[in-house]
């Protein structure tokens, strides 16, 4: 048998699929990201990115002009290092890349036990994630921590690339990927006051049929927050990677909530729900 793909190499591949226009088109996605952050940023400020990947999705300039430091902290360091020196010099001293599996391992285990075939029962397989406190991401203390959508690739992508089938992989996603998720909202949450969670909750294009219209979706965001969210949970999407499950294991209170879209390839969008945790500064502040 072949080695098992890691989730390192099976998300550098996706990290170097790097379609003409996108950067244009994740604009909204950006501007919308930084709505959330401008009043969270505040000057002198050590933050940190984790999952940035190829940076299409975030602010970094507008990041980077404000904070003290910038750390992309990212399993996949030569695209997070491509993404920092598309900053413009002045500001790229303050980003520096943290080449770091924030799983410490456990997804690569959990990939490796369901390419083992039949006979590796997912629920047999035991814990995967260390016990005891959460261990902080490695570069800080920092003041501020962003998970950039990468709780549903913590798993897919590194399953999909090993050629696991559709049943399995659903059948080791339901048995370990709250337990993963859990573990990396831990980490974050006790690296800094503040965190930002982001996770794509939902797609519509792609073989996906979604009962509600991401755009009515939003709509009803903007007078009825509870409502459209409400709405997401009967969406269909990466569940098992939800870190709002994780922070309501945890019993970690949630400051606030905020949705958009991104428009991820022409004719595929994802719906992006962003969970803000500690003490959120408020706007104007």
């Amino acid at each position: 048998m072949d080695p098992t793909p890691t989730v390192a190499q099976a998300n550098a591949d996706r990290n170097g699929r790097r379609e003409r226009g996108r950067r244009a088109r994740w604009a909204p996605a950006r501007d919308a990201l930084w709505t959330l952050l401008d009043p969270l940023v505040r000057p002198g400020d050590r933050v940190a990115i984790v999952g940035a990947g190829n940076g299409d999705d975030v602010p970094l300039a507008r990041i980077a002009a404000r904070a003290a430091t910038v750390a992309l902290v990212d399993i996949d360091a030569a695209t997070a290092s491509r993404a920092r020196g598309r900053v413009r010099r002045g500001l790229r001293r303050r980003i520096r890349v943290v080449e770091h599996d924030v799983t410490l391992g456990a997804a690569d285990r959990v990939v490796a036990a369901a390419r083992r075939g039949p006979s590796s029962d997912a629920a047999a397989t035991g814990p995967v994630t260390p016990g005891g406190t959460a261990p902080p991401l490695p570069g800080g203390a920092y003041d501020l921590v962003v998970g950039d959508l990468l709780y549903s690739q913590l798993l897919y992508p590194a399953m999909l690339d090993a050629g696991v089938p559709q049943e399995r992989r659903r059948l080791f996603l339901g048995a370990h990927g709250h337990e993963v998720s859990r573990a990396v909202v831990a980490r974050l949450e006790a690296s800094a006051p503040v965190v930002v969670h982001l996770h794509d909750r939902a797609c519509w294009g792609n073989g996906y049929a979604q009962p509600h219209d991401l755009g009515d979706l939003l709509d009803v965001a903007g007078a009825d927050l509870p409502a459209a969210l409400d709405l997401a949970a009967g969406l269909k999407g990466p569940r098992e990677a939800d870190p709002r499950d994780a922070l309501r294991a945890l019993d970690v209170p949630v400051a606030s909530t905020h949705l958009w879209a991104w428009p991820f390839v022409p004719g595929v969008d994802y719906l992006v729900v962003a969970t803000v945790t500690g003490g959120a500064v408020p706007p104007g502040t």
